[in-house]
Formats: structure tokens, C-alpha cells, sequence
């Protein structure tokens, strides 16, 4: 319950940042607000869908643990080196949960969180429109989809996806 406390603040942080920014003075700060925002769209939202999508099909999670993420795997010379140091919270599968639950309940599960990490975050620059100078908006859709694109690279090679 923890960890998917830690989840649901992270959301509630990102959506408290998106309603907060526009009142804030300062076209940088606002940038900031929204910028942590994307991120904690990016990340908090992962765990908790593969929680809910698995709890609905069947599968069952024992805990949550602080790790490095599987990205480490591909040995890209930067982005490895920053996810082999950055801490992340993992969700851990109750193996024999998996053995009860049909295949597409199980590619549900494992999707899920690589789907939420790859929409969520377009919620910023939606929002952001108008309340910032447009090429700011249009740079955090470019990261938007920039982060599709690392996604639908790595997940199928040593992510959610190549777990399917």
C-alpha cells in the first residue's frame, strides 16, 4: 500500500502543478511547474496502472521495491549511465499469479505502464498551450514525442513490452 501511496502522490503533485501554474508570475517558474509536472507523469503513473490493469485481470503483486531501471540494458552511453544511478520504484509480479491469468490479461498488465508513461505526459503541453510562450509549449510536445519514440525503441528490447 505503500508504494502505491508514493504513486498516487507523485499523480496528485503533477495535477497540483498544472492547476498552480498558470496563477504563478514568472514565465520560467511556470515552465519549471510544468516541467515537474511531466516528469511525475512520466514515472508515478507506471506502477500504479500495471498495479490496477493487473489487480483487474487477475495478477497479483507482492511489493514494491526501490531499483535501477531496465533501461541499463541497452548500453546506450548516456541514458544508461543516468538510469543506472537514478532510483526508481518497481512493482514485483507474484509469479504464480501469472500462471492463472490468460495472455492478454498478462500483455494487458505489462502494457499498461509503457502505455501510461508514453500518453500521460502529453497532459503538460495540452494544458501549457497559451499559458506559455509557444515555442515552450511546442519544446515539451517535442519531449512529449521524444519520449514515445525512446519508449517504443526500448520497451519492446528490454522493457514492459518485451515482457508480453
Amino acid at each position: 500500500m505503500l508504494g502505491n501511496a508514493v504513486e498516487i502522490l507523485g499523480i496528485v503533485v503533477a495535477i497540483s502543478l498544472i492547476v498552480v501554474a498558470p496563477d504563478v508570475n514568472g514565465t520560467l517558474v511556470r515552465f519549471i511547474f510544468y516541467m515537474i509536472s511531466w516528469l511525475c507523469l512520466l514515472f508515478f503513473p507506471h506502477c500504479l496502472t500495471h498495479f490496477i490493469v493487473g489487480r483487474l485481470t487477475g495478477v497479483r503483486f507482492s511489493h514494491y521495491v526501490i531499483g535501477k531501471s531496465s533501461i541499463t540494458k541497452l548500453r546506450l552511453p548516456v541514458v544508461s549511465a543516468v538510469a543506472g544511478v537514478l532510483p526508481l520504484l518497481k512493482l514485483r509480479i507474484d509469479k504464480r499469479s501469472l500462471t492463472s491469468v490468460s495472455d492478454g490479461g498478462r500483455a494487458a498488465t505489462f502494457a499498461s505502464g509503457a502505455v501510461a508513461s508514453m500518453i500521460l505526459p502529453f497532459l503538460v503541453p495540452v494544458v501549457a498551450f497559451g499559458r506559455l510562450p509557444v515555442a515552450w509549449s511546442l519544446g515539451l510536445i517535442l519531449l512529449s514525442l521524444a519520449n514515445v519514440s525512446f519508449d517504443l525503441y526500448y520497451s519492446p528490447k528490454a522493457g514492459d513490452l518485451s515482457r508480453i
